[in-house]
């Protein structure tokens, strides 16, 4: 109900109104009229009627706006008078300008003691509840704003969302973020896109947290998602090698290790150590001794050479060290010791692989060749090989000196014979000297061509030298093979009789004649052939035949046009030979004939008769074991012609006259 003295809300069982103070038990009805009716909008509210109060000072109620009239203002308390039941008197007035609750102008309200208390002004209490839901709204907005900026700024925060990450992640969105399918980049992008929120170093972090909790595949995972985002994170990486190891897959661990010392940083120590570790742990020995090299050449640390120097054999030793040595004068053997007394295996052989390739040493002398050669041999320990010992040597059979002759170089009018002996060496003593002169063989020539083995041998007679212009030249060849450089000395010796000449293009057959003769002509004299057939002849590319007779054959080749004779072998005589020698002379008597140096046959059979052997006269035999004499000259044209007389018996048998292109 309301009050009727002040027109505040109280309660409707209320005695006394709490704001004013004043008594309601006296008013209350079974039903509100007036202000109370009005305020609460009831249809038949009628004007109450005011007591009559006593009091002149009372002011009258007024509607001020439905408001209450203002509490009288006073210096000391106000004391509550009791008003009378039949005071009905009331003075006041209502307001002339703002609508009142009207009042009967002749009753007065009865008077109420008043208690000692001020007056409250009434209070509103309407409630905006758009306004408290905007508000709501937005501290939702920024709670979610504050807590998104705190999971993607804050390291807590960070960590929290790599773990959440982590716990969603699989073995299939691992394989979607490093597929290389086109079809899936989409995907891939947007996986990648969410996981690089946060920095990868969360990912890192969230990985050892798993490990300090003991959840390793949660660790492998988070590690794996961080490598995908920072692959080059040296101490992550590591990191992921070592979870790998407590989760004993060891190959990925070295897979990591080798791509952390082969494409992320070669010059930091700790992946070497840690996969000689595991080399070590699984007897990988031979690797771990690898892995120290290359961690001691990449690092420069001097504590993996250390490392390495006393988890390997040493390495062998050898008698005789690198040098060059003569093999007569050596007085050491070359053998291989091991400081350990370890197995040594050794090789000459360049391309030879230690220990796969070499030779187990048996405590004996190695074998001394003569040559170049480098020594290689390590030591080995079971699995564990030491470092190669490398020894370069050349040894070397010593060569004889050049013979010398008594004859010295100079023009002569008497025939002469020459001797040859030994050069000496002046570092040999008598001793030595007359051990090595024992064991030469000499050779020598003296048509002018190079002495080899197959030149004639001095046995210690006298060499007769012809006349004319003559080369003498000798070599000498010890026990060991070794030949020394050539003796060459010029003489000229002019005597009667006159030498005689050699073999020229002047000296032709009766009849006909190389590159000359015409097939017309030939047939014309020698008669049709037998046969004939196209050949090729050597090496010519013309055209040629093959004209078949019984005493030999001829061949004409086609040569501007021209059929000319290139080759006559003849079985029988034809025609005259140059110089009258030919079917049944020996060889002496077709050697004498022709200029002839004299010079002796070589251990072969075969020998030289001219001076610039052998492209002038020689004596040879063939794969057969037939000997025959061999001249050759230059005809005008600059044809070279070959004049063969082959013997059998010593005696000339067949002659052989050819064009040599």
């Amino acid at each position: 109900m309301i009050c009727e003295r002040c027109g505040s809300f109280i309660p409707d069982d209320s005695l006394t109104c709490d704001h004013c103070g004043a008594f309601q038990g006296e008013h209350t009805t079974g039903q509100d009229t007036g202000v109370r009716a009005i305020r609460q909008g009831r249809a038949d509210s009628y004007v109450p009627t005011l007591p009559v109060r006593h009091n002149d000072k009372m002011k009258e109620y007024g509607d001020y706006d439905l408001s209450p009239l203002p509490v009288e203002k006073s210096d000391r308390p106000r004391r509550s008078k009791p008003i009378s039941p039949a005071d009905d008197s009331f003075t006041g007035s209502r307001p002339s300008t703002h609508r009142g609750v009207p009042v009967k102008g002749t009753a007065r309200a009865t008077a109420s003691p008043r208690k000692s208390v001020h007056a409250h002004p009434v209070r509103r209490h309407n409630i905006n509840w758009m306004l408290i839901g905007l508000i709501c709204t937005v501290l939702a907005i920024g709670g979610g704003i504050g807590y998104m900026l705190y999971m993607s700024q804050s390291e807590v925060g960070q960590l929290s969302t790599a773990r959440k990450n982590v716990l969603e992640c699989n073995e299939t969105l691992l394989a979607l973020a490093q597929t290389k399918d086109v079809t899936l980049l989409t995907e891939q992008e947007e996986l990648l896109k969410k996981w690089n929120r946060i920095p990868a170093v969360s990912y890192w972090s969230a990985g050892d947290s798993y490990v300090d909790e003991g959840d390793l595949d949660t660790a492998l995972i988070a590690y794996r998602m961080a490598d995908l985002l920072d692959p080059e994170n040296y101490d992550g990486l590591m990191e992921l090698a070592s979870t790998y190891e407590l989760k004993n897959e060891d190959d990925k661990a070295e897979e990591i290790y080798l791509r952390l010392i082969n494409d992320i940083s070669p010059f930091r120590g700790e992946a070497y150590t840690s996969i000689i570790r595991l080399y070590q742990n699984n007897d990988r020995g031979p690797e771990a001794a690898e892995m120290m090299q290359l961690a001691y050449t990449n690092t420069d640390r001097e504590t993996f050479r250390l490392q390495r120097r006393d988890y390997i054999p040493q390495s062998p030793q050898t008698s005789l060290i690198a040098g060059r040595y003569e093999i007569s004068a050596m007085n050491e053997d070359v053998t291989l010791t091991s400081p350990q007394g370890f197995d040594v295996y050794y090789t000459v052989d360049d391309d030879a692989v230690l220990p796969e390739d070499g030779i187990l040493f048996d405590g004996g002398a190695l074998q001394v060749v003569e040559g170049s050669v480098t020594l290689r041999a390590v030591c080995v320990n079971g699995s564990l090989v030491s470092d190669p010992l490398s020894v370069s040597y050349t040894f070397y059979y010593p060569s004889p000196p050049a013979p010398k002759c008594n004859l010295a170089p100079n023009t002569y009018k008497t025939a002469r014979e020459v001797s040859l002996r030994a050069g000496t060496r002046e570092e040999y003593t008598k001793k030595q000297q007359a051990e090595m002169e024992k064991n030469l063989t000499y050779y020598y020539t003296i048509d002018g061509s190079t002495p080899t083995e197959e030149s004639p041998v001095y046995d210690g007679t006298p060499i007769k030298l012809p006349s004319g212009k003559v080369t003498l030249k000798a070599v000498c060849v010890n026990q060991y093979g070794k030949m020394s450089s050539i003796l060459e000395v010029g003489y000229q010796f002019k005597i009667k009789p006159d030498p005689l000449e050699m073999y020229a293009y002047t000296d032709v057959f009766a009849g006909f004649e190389l590159y000359s003769t015409n097939r017309t002509d030939f047939e014309a004299t020698y008669g049709a052939p037998n046969s004939e057939e196209p050949v090729t002849y050597l090496y010519l590319d013309a055209e040629a035949v093959h004209l078949a007779y019984n005493w030999g054959y001829a061949v004409f080749a086609k040569i501007n046009n021209v059929w000319l004779l290139v080759r006559v072998e003849m079985n029988s005589s034809i025609a005259t030979a140059p110089r009258g020698v030919g079917f049944g002379s020996s060889e002496s008597e077709v050697c004498g004939v022709y200029k002839d140096f004299g010079q002796l046959q070589s251990p072969n059979g075969t020998r030289g008769l001219y001076y610039k052997y052998p492209q002038i006269g020689q004596v040879l035999i063939d794969e057969n074991g037939t000997r025959y004499i061999q001249y050759t000259c230059q005809s005008l044209g600059g044809q070279n012609w070959v004049l063969q007389y082959w013997l059998d018996n010593d005696r000339v048998n067949k002659i052989v006259h050819f064009y040599q292109p």
